[in-house]
């Protein structure tokens, strides 16, 4: 029996371990495009994460909010659990909305977007499914306890 058990436990292991997983994430930045007629074009890219996330958590590097002189609009990542975790508090706290999806290259992932607004946390859930109460429940409980935080965001306006 704790054979069965000690299994069990391994094979949840990654599960869990992929909840707050900000090893699946990339900055999002927009910039225009002018071509030589003058026509603009509006372009998001994704790009890799790494130096953004490396100066949320290590007060030893800066926390850098450009990439290549154009503003950082948002992280996105891709984990099973959309519940965000106390790991991802620290990059709310910056002011750039955090998307969460299961799987971006789905039409039938759920994406969840959370950012400040008006003095609190806020979401906006885009799924062809709605939000099941559980994690609503989960969702609300977990922003009002990250808006309630001195983040020093209260006259901060963020992308939404």
């Amino acid at each position: 029996m704790r054979a069965l058990l000690a299994t069990i436990a391994i094979l949840l292991t990654p599960v869990v371990a992929m909840a707050g997983d900000l090893s699946r994430c990339e900055i999002v930045v927009v910039n225009d495009v002018v071509d030589e007629d003058g026509g603009r074009m509006t372009v998001a890219s994704y790009r890799a994460a790494d130096g953004f996330i490396a100066g949320v958590y290590d007060a030893d590097i800066n926390l850098v909010i450009e990439d290549n002189g154009h503003a950082i609009r948002g992280l996105i990542c891709v984990r099973n659990d959309l519940v965000p975790t106390e790991k991802d508090y620290a990059i709310l706290a910056t002011g750039i909305p955090l998307s969460l999806s299961q799987d971006l290259d789905s039409e039938d992932s759920d994406i969840l977007t959370l950012y400040f607004s008006d003095g609190a946390f806020r979401h906006k859930y885009t799924s062809d499914y709605p939000m099941s109460g559980e994690l609503e429940d989960a969702l609300i409980a977990q922003l009002s306890d990250f808006s309630a935080r001195d983040h020093g965001l209260v006259s901060a306006t963020t992308n939404e």
